[in-house]
């Protein structure tokens, strides 16, 4: 389990209340730390931090942010470090201190901005985290805790807090406390529209439950539901992708491609592709993509692996597919629930797959089935040769 901790009083109490149950709890711990570099303290302050877990004996990890400095941007660096840190040392839940105060806070600054309705109510206690086929959790066991019940007086105060520079500051400095004048019961009033909204969601959800937790959407499936819904089926498919943010009009771009005829592929961020082929539509990590060439006939020169296929039958080099199964050493499992199994690097999960009279051979670089195994001594048989380009 990794912690992020900034080192404020919410993090070291969510820090805190762990490490005295984890032994009870039977979880082990590790803590991760962004250093944004944006006051004079902050590398004393990740110096003790790093202390203070080596007394503890607890993993800890931490970054120093660089570029220029917006809550974007160093949110979308916490995350992808959080995600690396986790994949490197096979972590698979990340918790963080988000409380009750933060998810009012979020609310009202995603109000302001013109959030869709979805993510005006985007902080869940349990969801999944990074890319889909990483299975990794993000955990925010602090949602109906209040800041004023933290009790820990082991943390830093970070005075840029009381500045009103950027807009979470304002709306907790100045927007909340205002609203609060007028209504002394406004934050608990807000915070019961976000549960109110929460269920309206997971009703709008149990309705596109035929499309929940799909890697791709079926396009025939899709066209044949209402234009209202194909808008929250879209949006719960994006929900997929934490970190992937898709502005309205963007959005409205998508529900039309996948409406209209015709192929599609482009990036939508720097790291996903939006694809739709003939069948489905779906969006892909653009870092995943590994370029293979392949042949029936050896390389001349360099290294190669090879796939034994059988001497008859079309053989089709694809992308993985939801349901696809591979039978490895007398097993049978999906290909998903292999590479979680055998901690395949993420990179590698999306390499293509060697397919004949749609039997799965091989995954490219990264296993060879039962299937081919078993013609290895055979007189007839095909080799696909193959190996990364250059």
């Amino acid at each position: 389990m990794l912690i992020a901790v900034s080192g404020g009083i919410d993090s070291m109490t969510l820090f805190d209340w762990l490490y005295e149950a984890k032994d009870a709890l039977g979880i082990s711990l590790s803590v991760a730390h962004v250093n944004h570099k944006q006051r004079p303290e902050s590398d004393i302050e990740e110096s003790q931090l790093s202390e203070k877990m080596k007394r503890l004996k607890i993993p800890f990890y931490s970054a120093e942010y660089v570029g220029a400095f917006s809550e974007e941007k160093a949110r979308e660096f916490r995350y992808h470090f959080f995600e690396t840190i986790m994949t490197e040392h096979t972590i698979s839940a990340l918790v963080t201190a988000h409380h009750k105060n933060d998810l009012i806070e979020n609310f009202l600054i995603r109000q302001i901005r013109g959030s869709r309705l979805r993510h005006m109510t985007s902080m869940k206690s349990v969801q999944s985290f990074g890319p889909s086929i990483a299975h990794l959790e993000l955990i925010r066991p602090l949602l109906s805790f209040e800041k004023s019940e933290f009790e820990t007086t082991d943390y830093f105060e970070d005075a840029s807090n009381a500045e009103n520079t950027y807009l979470r500051n304002r709306v907790r400095n100045l927007y909340l406390p205002a609203f609060e004048k007028e209504n002394p019961k406004f934050s608990d009033h807000l915070a019961s529209l976000i549960a109110e909204i929460n269920k309206a969601m997971t009703v709008v959800s149990y309705s596109a439950r035929a499309f929940s937790g799909a890697e791709k959407i079926d396009l025939i499936e899709f066209g044949r539901e209402l234009s209202e819904m194909q808008y929250f089926i879209l949006q719960e498919y994006i929900s997929q992708f934490p970190l992937l943010e898709v502005s309205k009009a963007k959005f409205d771009e998508l529900l039309h491609i996948i409406n209209r005829e015709g192929q599609y592929f482009n990036a939508i961020s720097a790291h996903y592709n939006f694809v739709k082929d003939r069948y489905y539509f779906y969006i892909e990590e653009s870092s995943n993509s590994t370029e293979f060439e392949t042949s029936l006939t050896p390389f001349v020169e360099g290294e190669y692996n090879q796939v034994d296929l059988p001497n008859q039958g079309q053989i089709v080099i694809r992308k993985r597919e939801p349901g696809d199964r591979v039978q490895v050493n007398g097993i049978d499992k999906k290909i998903r629930r292999y590479f979680i199994d055998n901690k395949i690097a993420l990179k590698k999960r999306g390499n293509p797959l060697v397919v004949v009279n749609d039997q799965i051979y091989g995954v490219l670089d990264v296993l060879v089935t039962d299937l081919s195994k078993s013609l290895k001594h055979a007189k007839i048989k095909r080799t696909l040769y193959y190996r990364e380009k250059r």
